[in-house]
């Protein structure tokens, strides 16, 4: 589309130039040149909206919403998102790969555990779970990289805290697949563990924690029925004193939309979403 673009232009501009001389012609190579770099390097925009019900309260708002700004550059990669609700902090970073290691600085998400690095438009449920990071962006710089089946990724933040996550796949294939996580965070030295254990439609995901003394624990499993019914139950044990909980969550997806049915442990109503991706 771009060079059909470019092309009429050149076409048009030919038309009015019959007697122009070689360096009227260069400078017109030279201008679309520019014009077919900016358009090979316009930045994507996206995001996503959420709008939700809950029975038990009887109100409607929104839940989820980011609008994503991101594209690359001379080998400079850049992101930039807002989350509408302030909940979980705004992003705004640049990536590029040095000495063979991929480099990310700016506010983003410190590689914690998984809960805290989901994507929210991703997530079955419409909360995250209980334990670990809960999204919030922070500053820094931090390296990523693999070898093999082992991923790291290592975040310096604001005052030297350090965070890290290391991920190690176990069995990958068409049967059985298993994969591992160790995160931990200096500054508030928590860690945690994990195990993520998938098989055709059915999964099953185990985090245990390492937080303020206690070893709270939350297991997720999920069964996909068809391309666009899933369902999720999840439990958790705060370890705190406090009773274990078990929440379960309906999702349907028509290609265009993405609704939630969900119950959380003690609510006597259902929350309700609608989330639309753009």
């Amino acid at each position: 589309m771009n060079k059909l673009v470019l092309s009429a232009l050149a076409a048009t501009v030919a038309v009015g130039t019959t007697n122009a001389s070689e360096s009227d012609w260069a400078g017109l190579d030279a201008e679309l040149n520019s014009l077919t770099t900016a358009l090979d390097n316009h930045p994507s925009i996206g995001g996503y909206l959420e709008a939700s019900y809950d029975t038990d309260a009887e109100v409607w708002g929104t839940n989820r919403s980011r609008i994503t700004v991101s594209g690359d550059h001379g080998g400079y990669g850049y992101h930039a998102s807002i989350d509408s609700e302030g909940s979980e902090g705004d992003d705004a970073y640049i990536t590029f790969t040095m000495g063979g290691i991929g480099w990310t600085m700016g506010n983003f998400r410190a590689p914690l555990n998984s809960n805290h690095l989901a994507c929210e438009s991703e997530m079955h449920f419409m909360d995250r779970d209980a334990i670990g990071g809960q999204g919030v962006r922070s500053s820094g710089l931090m390296a990523s990289g693999s070898m093999d089946a082992l991923g790291y990724h290592i975040h310096v933040g604001n005052g030297n805290d350090l965070s890290a996550r290391i991920t190690y796949d176990v069995m990958s294939g068409d049967g059985v697949n298993l994969s591992v996580a160790y995160s931990m965070d200096d500054a508030a030295d928590d860690s945690w563990m994990e195990a993520n254990v998938s098989s055709g439609p059915f999964g099953i995901h185990a985090t245990m924690g390492d937080e303020g003394g206690n070893s709270p624990m939350v297991i997720t499993a999920s069964y996909a029925v068809n391309d666009a019914w899933a369902i999720g139950i999840r439990s958790t044990d705060l370890d705190d004193g406090s009773d274990e909980t078990m929440d379960w969550a309906v999702t349907y997806g028509d290609g265009a939309a993405r609704w939630t049915f969900q119950q959380n442990d003690g609510a006597d109503g259902v929350a309700i979403g609608c989330l639309v991706g753009f």
